[in-house]
């Protein structure tokens, strides 16, 4: 069987552009990018809203 998709050699090519795109910043700036990033998913979004459900709460 062909693979079609190799995961892995994504992964490693996705962690260094990840590595260029955020040299030179502090750890603060690095997790204010991702959270930005991720509020404009409707993916993420989607399974926030599931999992607040599951604990009883709306909140995002």
């Amino acid at each position: 069987m062909k693979k079609t998709f190799d995961a892995v050699a994504f992964m490693r090519r996705r962690r260094e552009e990840l590595s260029r795109a955020y040299t030179g910043l502090t750890a603060e700036q690095i997790e204010e990018r991702i959270q930005r990033s991720l509020k404009k998913d409707p993916g993420w979004r989607k399974s926030r809203q599931g999992k607040e459900a599951e604990k009883g709460t709306g909140n995002l």
